[in-house]
């Protein structure tokens, strides 16, 4: 049998004697969990279940409760219970709840219980579509700083409150208030019959259980007319303006110049650390007041607040006294993780005017980006505001999308998480799609720059995933210079990439190497030379990449910083007439094509050099009998103090395999020249060299050609009349087509491939008296340093 309403309920409890079991299904929700507190608090046992276990099912179980896991018949038999409790998550074919109606006990929702408790205090509800939990966990913070000693049941753990839920019994009901959430996805908001309420919002929401949107404004009109005392709402929602415009006892608020309490817009500050903002009341100033949350929602949510309370007859000085150390409830701009490089935070936005509110809100943070990971919640929800979905991440600098929770739904044919990151990128924004939860804490991390702020969104378990990348960042080795990279990015551009801990070995054509420190791509010169002046400054090495080819990485990495100018900004190609300009960070292959596709001949031999202009002007690169500065006009160049400067080709000294200008100097980029030829001829010379290149040099992973040539012999020919061909050290191979190529046969560190070196050059001088010398440059630390 199910009670009527919550007055048969509290007749029913009054009936009961305490200490008298009462069983919760799903317990460990947040909603019914925070029921099992109040209960407990009124002197009643608690039992129940879930069917996993989480922190609050572990909170009841320290206060006594027997909370078990699954669901099973013959549990409800057992505990003996006076009444059964369930959320709106439990469907309705629960064993439990079956078991429950054929042993006749009285089964209520969660909601309804929730009313009929409130109806024993001076009830305050705070109820709206969205902010509701932050609302009421701030009243209820609030009286209870102001010496009110309320009671309140809030949707969420408030790490300044000493649980979710608390029920205060004392003899003397005069003022003592009983502050409660809410809900209206399920019918029940007109249960609740409060003093007074605070309504901060409607929306397109709850369509699994509305008809329309008509039927919901209807819902929040039937509960004002419950309302006793005062109703709050906010003058900025158009809907709420409507309904209660003209409503008895109603008091609007917001940022409105026409609402009652107003906040006045040049009075608003938001910064990193909060907000300070001026409170109205029709002409007169009601105060200054100060909190640690960011962004417009969050004054408007605080607005509501004090609107409530100086309607309540508190002071304003102690209303802003009371409020302004509120640090939020969990999993509403959560901060998880905060050092001198990241911030990670947890928020429990699923609406798309939610999730807007709450990006905007932290793009006031100061932080240099700001990556998303968003779980869609719910298929109905998913399906009904896709178009919204499509457009509300546009203050994402980079967005990831995973698989819908479905919150006890069945799927929806067509509706997915997948075609959410479709409908994002239909718009012109990037998004990336992840299956599975569990990835989103690789996939942000290897995304993530220093000075960005990382935010996991989502009603359902994503906030496991934004939990295990704090969990990552806390166990992260440090790094030289672990300080400094948010001191360097702080300085660059958005554009620029800056990553700590960086692996180098994918990122050489040899497959092998440590990791750097700081690794910078920067996005323009100023960025560049921003760079330059921060080592010089801080007195921090700092090493030129290229594309990686003819490099040697050691294990133990490279301190300091890495700068690689990858950016396509610095990788531009451009043809006019017979030159070519191209940035340091062109692929030689891509200047190349280029000057094929014009008719240009005489640069050919680039075709197969797997390098950058940059690395190519630096090492003087050559190929088919060409050499790189065979083909430069003009260079650009920046010195280590961060000045450009331009110089002819004939004007710079360059000699076999180097160009000793760029060893205290990076080149920006170069003008090359070629001649006019037919395309024909060109391709023709390009597959005659490519297909040299194929049959006399390894396809597997190398650095080129390990040795110069020594005066006498070729550096291949004598290390094939050595005899050492196919020799290998680890995984580090002598390639058997050519001498001069050590190759990585997978698997392969640095040390193999530097203790094969030093095997080739002690054979080399002992057989035949030559020394040998590297042409491979060689950098970094021992993995032992």
């Amino acid at each position: 049998m199910s009670p009527a309403g919550p007055d048969q309920i509290n007749a029913l409890l009054e009936a009961t004697p305490r200490g008298a079991t009462i069983y919760l299904v799903g317990a460990g929700g947040c909603g019914v969990s925070g029921l099992g507190h109040l209960l407990l608090d009124l002197g009643f046992s608690v039992a129940g279940s879930d069917l996993a276990l989480n922190e609050e099912i572990e909170q009841l179980r320290a206060r006594g409760a027997q909370i078990l896991l699954g669901h099973e018949a013959g549990r409800v038999a057992a505990a003996r219970p006076a009444l059964l409790v369930y959320s709106s998550a439990i469907r309705p074919d629960n064993l439990e709840l079956i078991e429950a109606q054929g042993l006749r006990v009285p089964i209520v929702r969660r909601a309804v219980l929730l009313a009929a408790l409130q109806r024993r205090q001076d009830g305050i509800c705070v109820a709206g579509m969205h902010g509701k939990t932050t609302t009421s966990a701030w009243l209820a913070f609030a009286l209870e700083r102001l010496g009110a000693q309320p009671s309140w049941a809030v949707g969420a753990a408030v790490p300044q409150l000493s649980r979710a839920a608390r029920y205060r019994v004392a003899p003397d009901r005069s003022q003592h208030w009983f502050v409660a959430e809410a809900d209206e996805s399920d019918g029940t908001l007109r249960e609740f019959s409060p003093q007074h309420a605070i309504i901060l919002n409607v929306d397109q929401e709850h369509f699994d259980y509305f008809a329309n949107f008509d039927a919901v404004c209807a819902e929040f009109a039937g509960f004002a007319r419950e309302v006793r005392g005062d109703l709050i709402f906010c003058a900025d929602d158009p809907h709420l303006a409507g309904l209660f415009g003209a409503f008895p006892r109603a008091h609007s608020y917001g940022f409105n110049a026409l609402a009652e309490y107003c906040v006045r817009p040049q009075a608003t500050l938001a910064g990193e650390d909060g907000s300070r903002f001026e409170v109205w009341h029709r002409e007169r100033r009601l105060g200054a007041f100060g909190i640690r949350l960011l962004g417009e929602k969050n004054i408007s949510n605080a607005t509501a607040v004090i609107a409530l309370l100086d309607r309540m007859g508190f002071a304003a000085d102690a209303i802003a006294e009371a409020l302004a150390p509120f640090q939020g409830a969990a999993r509403r701009q959560q901060e998880l993780f905060h050092d001198a490089r990241y911030r990670v935070c947890d928020d429990y936005g699923h609406h798309p005017n939610e999730i807007r509110a709450t990006l905007q809100a932290l793009k006031t943070s100061g932080a240099r980006r700001l990556l998303v990971a968003f779980q869609p919640h719910r298929y109905s929800r998913t399906l009904h505001l896709l178009p919204q979905f499509a457009t509300c991440f546009q203050l994402a600098d980079q967005l990831w999308l995973t698989e819908i929770y479905a919150a006890s739904e069945p799927p929806i044919a067509g509706v997915s998480g997948a075609g959410v990151a479709e409908a994002v990128r239909a718009t012109g924004r990037t998004a990336e799609f992840a299956d599975r939860v569990d990835d989103l804490p690789r996939l942000v991390r290897q995304a993530m720059q220093p000075g960005d702020l990382v935010l996991f969104l989502g009603a359902g378990d994503i906030t496991r995933a934004a939990h295990q990348l704090a969990a990552d960042l806390r166990n992260e080795r440090p790094t030289a210079g672990e300080g400094a990279a948010a001191e360097l990015s702080a300085r660059l551009s958005a554009a620029a990439t800056l990553r700590q801990n960086e692996p180098l070995a994918k990122r050489t054509t040899l497959r092998v190497g440590g990791r750097a420190d700081i690794y910078v791509e920067p996005a323009s010169e100023a960025d560049l030379a921003a760079v330059l002046r921060y080592c010089a400054e801080r007195n921090l090495p700092f090493v030129l990449l290229g594309r990686g080819s003819n490099l040697l990485i050691r294990d133990g990495g490279i301190r300091g910083v890495v700068i690689c100018l990858a950016h396509p900004n610095f990788s531009r190609v451009e043809v006019t007439g017979e030159r070519i300009h191209c940035g340091a960070g062109a692929k030689l292959k891509a200047v190349a094509m280029a000057a094929r596709r014009s008719g240009l001949s005489g640069l050919e031999f680039l075709e197969g050099i797997p390098g950058s202009v940059g690395g190519g002007l630096r090492m003087n690169a050559g190929a088919m009998g060409a050499w790189m500065f065979d083909a430069v006009e003009s260079i650009r160049f920046m010195d280590f103090d961060g000045q450009t400067h331009e110089r002819k080709a004939s004007e710079v000294n360059v000699e076999y395999r180097g160009c000793p200008l760029f060893k205290t100097h990076i080149a920006l980029g170069a003008t090359l020249k070629g001649q006019a030829a037919p395309v024909a001829a060109i391709e023709e010379r390009m597959r005659a060299y490519s297909q040299k290149r194929w049959t006399s040099q390894p396809a597997a992973p190398s650095a080129g050609c390990i040795f110069k040539n020594p005066a006498t012999i070729p550096a291949g020919k004598l290390i094939d009349e050595l005899g050492l061909k196919g020799t290998n050290v680890g995984h580090a191979a002598v390639s058997i087509l050519h001498g001069n190529f050590i190759v990585n046969d997978g698997g392969a560190a640095a040390s193999d491939v530097l203790n094969l070196i030093e095997l080739i050059r002690q054979r080399a001088r002992a057989a035949r008296g030559i020394e040998l010398e590297t042409e491979v440059e060689i950098i970094g630390e021992d993995a032992t340093s």
